[in-house]
């Protein structure tokens, strides 16, 4: 195959039928073995000419093609013509690697449901309900994914060479070797969370800030204000037995990540401002869900169930 299309090459510049850029490319490759394996600064335009000619039809001879003999430089243009054949043939596989298109995946779950991922790079994504994250099938010279929205957590591989980047929306959150919770559902502020190394956050790649273990960033999603916090350790364990965790979070907040987990709409129509800190499993019944969060709330709120998947909340 890669014979096929150098021969093809050569003989179109041969007969004066390639294209300004393949007689570019292979004038510059002549030039640049010519001028490392010959006295070049003594040949004049006519000789460099008459030994590029003499090249190609030596390449022309062992890519398969008859080819007529010259009496001077053959043992110059054999060894050249090896090296250009050797050029060409790597510079074709580059080319075809680093051309190939890269096919985006994307990987969703459903309410109440977690899927764990492992990327290119070794990397490992778990996704929470309700979520969806999109991703490369192979990662080249950079480790680029896009959460759509959701929750996940990440566990990053360490590789200085390619920064590991999560975009979410305009935002980028970007590490080299690091475990990380991005939350990004619309009803709930934006929240990046760091248990070990460090994160920037960035917005249209201007610097927001930089979030070392056990830091956290709170994004307003309509005008990107945001505040910093220390919250408590993250643990993968914990994670992997589903614990849904509450640091201080906005009451009505609480109400909107649990219909990520639970079929379930709360009808808020009353609640006291108050924030709320604790956790509970993501495996609970629905009516065990309704009797923590009462005691949650001081029991200050009644959790009801109204028929179907509808719950109503209302101050006591």
């Amino acid at each position: 195959m890669i014979r096929s299309k150098i021969r093809a090459i050569i003989d179109k510049y041969l007969d004066n039928r390639a294209t300004p850029a393949e007689e570019q490319l292979l004038t510059h490759w002549l030039d640049v073995i010519s001028a490392e394996e010959t006295p070049s600064d003594a040949l004049t335009p006519g000789d460099k000419e008459q030994l590029r000619r003499k090249m190609l039809q030596t390449i022309r001879q062992r890519t398969g093609q008859p080819a007529r003999t010259y009496p001077i430089w053959k043992r110059m243009v054999a060894a050249a013509a090896i090296l250009l054949v050797a050029a060409i043939a790597s510079w074709w596989i580059i080319q075809q690697r680093t051309s190939r298109p890269v096919a985006w995946l994307e990987l969703s779950t459903g309410i109440g449901e977690m899927k764990k991922l492992v990327l290119p790079d070794s990397s490992t994504v778990w996704l929470e309900g309700n979520s969806r994250l999109k991703y490369p099938g192979h990662f080249r010279d950079k480790r680029d994914i896009e959460l759509l929205y959701g929750d996940a957590f990440f566990d990053v591989s360490p590789y200085p060479q390619a920064p590991f980047t999560v975009y979410v929306d305009s935002l980028q959150v970007r590490v080299l070797g690091t475990f990380f919770h991005v939350r990004a559902y619309q009803q709930l502020p934006m929240e990046i969370t760091v248990n070990s190394g460090k994160v920037s956050v960035s917005k249209h790649d201007q610097l927001m800030g930089l979030l070392t273990a056990n830091q956290a960033m709170r994004i307003n999603w309509n005008d990107y204000t945001f505040s910093r916090m220390e919250v408590s350790p993250l643990n993968i364990s914990d994670w992997m037995r589903r614990e849904i965790v509450f640091d201080n979070m906005p009451l009505k907040s609480v109400l909107h990540l649990l219909e990520n987990y639970y079929r379930v709409k709360f009808e808020i129509e009353s609640v006291p401002d108050m924030q709320i800190t604790g956790s509970m499993p993501a495996t609970l019944q629905p009516y065990q869900v309704f009797h923590i969060l009462e005691e949650l709330t001081d029991h200050q709120v009644i959790v009801q169930a109204r028929g179907g998947n509808k719950v109503t909340v209302r101050h006591k």
